[in-house]
């Protein structure tokens, strides 16, 4: 049963489109990613650890998604992709430092199959890193003053403010409930909208790269949002068939939304907490929680609610005037939520 719940996910219709929604980000990503590593491999410094971790970060850093939905909102409100290369560059840095102290809060030693700056160097050489990254975007960011418009930049700043400060916002209230299995999947969920203005930052910045009128960088700016909750939502979903990620989550973060919702009956609450105080969660105890899991009414129902925002989402874009911008928004959308 719980391989074809596996494989139900993957469905060869559902990878194809990510595979496409993955090309299209890539695609708008690249040049802005060349850069941004060039730039941070140019730094070199005294301490050989330092040196060492830019050129691991370097290595593995294929952010992709932050500087292509910028390159998609610039060019969905009709301006030019490549104008918003330098910004993309600077968001890059930026995301990057905040992703670096994120590893450190969350105790990640691994993502994806790969050793984190913090699991690879330890705490203090991750964190100076990261400071690094992020004096190197607030330096680009203020470099490009000299290129763009004051107008511009001020709204660009204030998105930067705003939604960033959200995000920081979001994950210190994460950070108060690690290893609280009693929290509300309510609770759960309304920080989980607040981390996804990291993802409205970017849709907006691009939008006013494009010189988007405010209802479309308003559009642009609900879009990025719901992109963002629903690529949560899909990532907690699939952290719990990862063993690893399930105990760490346990340790060290929030449990997967999809489990509190679960958890609102009793008796699944407990039969899957006996499965995760075990020091080991076995491949069959991760089996045994996923049929629970999935089995659900109320993760069911929570399911339904997700699907009715990608459909309120893809109706909303419809007014968007730049049809291959357009198109390409509608796949990343129908991507992120086919496998649900």
């Amino acid at each position: 049963m719980t391989t074809s719940r596996k494989q139900a996910r993957k469905t060869p219709k559902n990878t194809k489109l990510i595979e496409k929604a993955t090309r299209i980000l890539q695609q708008r990503s690249a040049k802005a990613i060349a850069i941004a590593k060039k730039m941070i491999l140019s730094e070199k410094v005294e301490c050989r650890e330092i040196n060492e971790a830019f050129e691991y970060y370097a290595k593995n850093w294929n952010d992709y998604l932050h500087p292509g939905l910028i390159s998609l909102a610039c060019e969905a409100v009709n301006g030019n992709p490549d104008d918003s290369i330098p910004i993309q560059i600077a968001m890059l840095l930026l995301n990057a430092a905040i992703d670096i102290h994120d590893d450190i809060i969350d105790e990640s030693k691994t993502k994806y199959g790969i050793p984190t700056l913090f699991g690879k160097f330890g705490k203090d050489v991750a964190l100076l890193a990261g400071d690094a990254f992020l004096i190197k975007a607030l330096t680009y960011l203020h470099k490009l003053e000299e290129k763009s418009s004051a107008q511009k930049i001020n709204a660009i700043w204030d998105i930067i403010n705003d939604q960033f400060f959200e995000l920081g916002d979001a994950e210190a209230l994460e950070a108060s409930l690690k290893g609280n299995v009693n929290i509300s999947p309510e609770k759960c969920l309304h920080i989980l909208e607040k981390k996804a203005s990291s993802f409205e930052a970017h849709t907006r910045i691009g939008a006013v790269i494009g010189d988007g009128r405010q209802s479309e960088i308003d559009r642009l700016g609900n879009y990025g949002k719901a992109l963002g909750i629903l690529t949560f939502v899909r990532e907690d979903f699939i952290d719990i068939f990862e063993s690893d990620e399930l105990q760490n989550r346990v340790k060290n973060e929030c449990l997967p939304l999809p489990m509190l919702y679960a958890f609102k009956n009793p008796q699944t609450k407990k039969t899957v907490m006996e499965i995760l105080s075990k020091p080991k969660i076995s491949d069959k105890g991760t089996e045994r929680i996923v049929d629970i899991i999935f089995e659900e009414k109320n993760v069911k129902m929570f399911k339904n609610k997700i699907r009715l925002l990608a459909k309120k989402t893809l109706k909303d874009i419809s007014e968007v005037q730049n049809q291959n911008a357009k198109a390409q928004i509608q796949i990343l959308i129908k991507a992120v939520v086919g496998d649900l």
